[in-house]
């Protein structure tokens, strides 16, 4: 600690202490217990507590109120469980009679009690103290895990969850205490029995809050303890289990989820014939579908799971699906051999809207994760499932055939449920990564074009669409034989594309542009697709989205030109002839257009894009193409100098390290492995490399960055210059001595206006450069940039003037209504 906040600590622990001065900001208590959390970390708490009495006579003296403010008691309680954590600091505490007044029963019983802040400050200090034998033996002696047991079913729920947080460290850290390996539970401490039986009780009790707590608990316990510990603590609980199981709970089956998938990842269940597999197969039958999805989906991603087990997991799942099979094909045999869950159940829930829309999407989201999977111990009827996704999706824009009654109820309950079609498009796109065949490729492909061209296609939905699409589209261009159908599905589907770049609604044109840069990206390559696009009028139509009045829109429409001018042979081809309509989509009038946006748009959006597209075009090698590159490179800079926006900044930062890390990293030999046929002699390259970093104006440009008022900007073009720096150190091109005192920024701005005022010509020269970079302390300025924006404000002195300044003005400012 020290010396100013030594000096101001005992006039704020009176002020703490004092009830005539209470405090207004309660935030300050709170950084205040951070502060001391710092401090005991590196400061022994006996030495703290001895050359600052006022902090033990502050935790007596708050005892000693009869009434104090609950947020003050509230923090004493935590501080003073902060300074028992460390066994000097709590023997300190126990001589001056300060622990038992704080955390036994006069506290427990006195009228503050009712507070929930007392109750959780009591329950935090508890916590913060159990960190060795001492406090953990002072518990048992106080009556403190009685206290504890109770406050798990406390009415305030951040008090109910401190106590089970607390409850789980009590009981680990008591077993850890005795002997944690031993198979005989007698070797463990009072304590820890006091828990168990108490979880025992509770978990046999059939009264709600005190079940689902137990279950928190035991969840939390399987979450930290050992692999010995737990198979030793199985036999207790598997019983208790076994039991809720049986009674069918409802309101206890997600936290019953959370602790059979608990246990069953520790490795002491691995072994197949174990009973917890047992009680897994009918936790899997006795809940309800919706409670049996999220286990049966975690079943599946256990690595050790018995296959029996992972089966009817499986048929769980596809269960919901299974039932829209059968209504929708009329046939009694479906996907399923045999069905392990309530099959009246389950066409209950599909019986009436609400639940019909709910189970599905929730099998839904358990395919598409299914499908994300790497591996499947399981053969899952991948045909079957895409089917039933492929009859939910034309169910819900009404396209669907029922031959069953169920079938006609579930499809009137579909049509135009966003919720499911926004699932089932996810699902779809999913399938993609599982094997395909043709028939299946051209029934999803039939699908998404029902969508695509329906007019009454929600936006949300068409976007999700598209991004099925873009799916399948990838998945199917890797194999010539599915080619085919792709390049039919194009063919119907780029007519359509026009009608959604010219909707009226922003979200489907920015979609319908983004869907276009995806699938350039992932198609480009094939010269189908390129006939397609060209031929489409497509083209004209995003050049005219430049001018959207939607700033998505033009950002999307930058992006995507950005991608489209990548397409070999494109550009050129639209060019040739004299027809006004393709004169515009010429290369240069492309980049002209595109820094115009960078000067001029009025929103961020689009000009973010716009140095986006530069920076991926430097990187992809696209800007040696043109004829220029230097005066193009030198013009983003110049104008991005002056954009007021800071991500505009820092995106055209990235263009500038790419720039230098490709024009200094080849003169560099021991920072690129592909120099080895250069000349020996550095120097003159990096010379050369430096006056063409110059030319473009890109130390002019990082050094402004480096000055600027955005933290962002200044930290990227810092991190630039460092490496500029250690490059020139590699090539040995800094071999002068350093100055003898390196500046900040404040320095650099002075600097560079005076050379600007006295000397316009000097920054043509690279060697100014090298004496900028020899003055300025760059690590400097990267540390304090590192730091909060408020450090100064935020310190622990200042923190402590702010306490002593502000005490007492409650009742001062109280009506201030100014």
């Amino acid at each position: 600690m020290d010396l100013e906040c030594s000096q101001l600590l005992p006039n704020v622990c009176a002020v703490l202490a004092d009830p005539r001065h209470p405090i207004s900001d309660d935030t300050c208590l709170e950084k205040l217990l951070d502060w001391f959390q710092s401090v005991t970390s590196h400061v022994p708490v006996e030495r703290l507590l001895e050359e600052h009495p006022c902090l033990t006579g502050l935790l007596r003296q708050v005892l000693k109120l009869g009434d104090p403010d609950p947020s003050l008691l509230s923090f004493i309680l935590r501080l003073a469980g902060i300074f028992a954590a460390h066994e000097r600091g709590f023997q300190h505490l126990m001589e001056e009679d300060i622990l038992l007044g704080l955390f036994g029963e006069g506290t427990c019983s006195s009228a503050m009690w009712g507070d929930a802040s007392v109750r959780s400050g009591w329950v935090q200090g508890l916590h913060s103290m159990v960190q060795h034998e001492q406090a953990a033996s002072f518990l048992s002696q106080c009556g403190a895990v009685d206290v504890v047991l109770k406050l798990q079913v406390d009415p305030s729920l951040f008090v109910a969850s401190a106590a089970n947080q607390l409850l789980v460290h009590i009981w680990l850290f008591c077993i850890k205490m005795g002997k944690p390996e031993s198979a005989d539970a007698s070797d463990w401490p009072a304590s820890a029995h006091m828990i168990l039986a108490h979880l025992e009780k509770s978990l046999a009790s059939g009264i709600p809050p005190s079940v689902t707590q137990s279950l928190k608990t035991l969840s939390a316990v399987y979450g930290s303890c050992t692999d010995a510990l737990a198979g030793i603590l199985w036999p207790r609980m598997a019983v208790l289990i076994d039991s809720l199981l049986e009674q069918k709970p409802g309101y206890c089956a997600p936290y019953l989820v959370d602790l059979l998938l608990g246990v069953a990842r520790s490795p002491a269940f691995s072994n197949p014939d174990c009973d917890l597999w047992i009680l897994m197969k009918r936790a899997l039958k006795n809940l309800t579908p919706s409670q049996s999805g999220p286990l049966a989906l975690g079943i599946m991603k256990l690595k050790h799971c018995p296959q029996a087990v992972s089966l009817q997991a499986v048929s769980v799942l596809l269960h919901p699906m299974e039932c829209i099979l059968k209504a929708s094909s009329g046939h009694p045999v479906g996907m399923l051999g045999e069905l392990v869950s309530d099959t009246a159940a389950v066409e209950n829930l599909l019986s009436t809207k609400s639940s019909c829309a709910g189970l599905l999407c929730q099998s839904l989201s358990h395919l598409t994760e299914l499908c994300h999977m790497d591996c499947l111990t399981i053969q899952i009827p991948k045909e079957s499932v895409l089917n039933c996704v492929v009859i939910v999706l034309h169910s819900c824009i009404g396209q669907a055939v029922p031959s069953s009654s169920a079938g006609s109820h579930i499809s009137r309950f579909l049509i135009g449920c966003l919720r499911v079609q926004r699932s089932a498009l996810d699902t779809l796109g999913a399938l993609s990564h599982w094997p395909m065949d043709q028939v299946s490729l051209v029934k999803t492909y039939n699908v998404l074009f029902a969508y695509l061209e329906n007019p009454d296609t929600d936006p949300t939905v068409l976007k999700k669409t598209l991004q099925a699409s873009v799916k399948w589209l990838q998945a199917s261009s890797a194999d010539g034989v599915y080619w085919t159908h792709s390049y039919k599905f194009l063919q119907d589907l780029f007519p359509v594309l026009p009608k959604r770049l010219c909707s009226p609604f922003w979200e489907t044109r920015d979609s319908a542009l983004e869907f276009l840069t995806h699938l350039t990206a992932v198609l480009k390559e094939h010269e189908g697709f390129r006939q397609v696009l060209s031929s489409s009028g497509v083209l004209q139509l995003v050049w005219g989205l430049l001018k959207d009045p939607e700033s998505y829109v033009r950002a999307s429409a930058v992006s995507s030109l950005g991608q489209l001018i990548n397409i070999p042979h494109l550009y050129p081809t639209l060019a040739e002839g004299d027809s006004p309509a393709t004169e515009p989509l010429k290369r240069e009038n492309l980049v002209a257009e595109l820094l115009d946006i960078l000067a001029e748009d009025t929103e961020g959006f689009p000009r973010r894009a716009v140095a986006k597209v530069f920076t991926d075009w430097l990187k992809n090698g696209h800007i040696q193409n043109f004829e220029d590159k230097e005066k193009l490179l030198s013009r983003i800079l110049h104008v991005a100098h002056g954009d007021l926006d800071w991500e505009v900044k820092v995106n055209v930062l990235e263009l500038a390290e790419v720039f230098v890390a490709q024009t200094l990293g080849m003169c560099v030999p021991h920072s690129c492995p592909y120099t080895v046929g250069l000349p020996s002699n550095s120097s003159a390259l990096i010379t050369e490399a430096m006056q063409k970093c110059n030319r473009v104006g890109l130390f002019q440009f990082l050094l402004a960055a480096l000055c600027d008022c955005d933290r962002p900007v200044v930290l990227r073009s810092c991190d630039i210059l460092i490496s500029v720096k250690s490059k020139l150190y590699e090539a040995e091109s800094l071999t002068e001595s350093l100055a003898a005192e390196l500046h900040g920024t404040e320095w650099l701005e002075c600097t560079l206006r005076e050379w600007r005022i006295k000397d316009n010509t000097r920054t043509e020269d690279a060697n100014w450069v090298m004496e900028i970079l020899k003055n300025v302390d760059l690590d400097r300025v990267k540390s304090s940039l590192s730091r909060s924006s408020d450090h100064i404000q935020n310190s622990p002195e200042s923190l402590l003037r702010d306490i002593l300044a502000t005490a007492g003005t409650v009742e001062e400012h109280g009506a201030d209504c100014y």
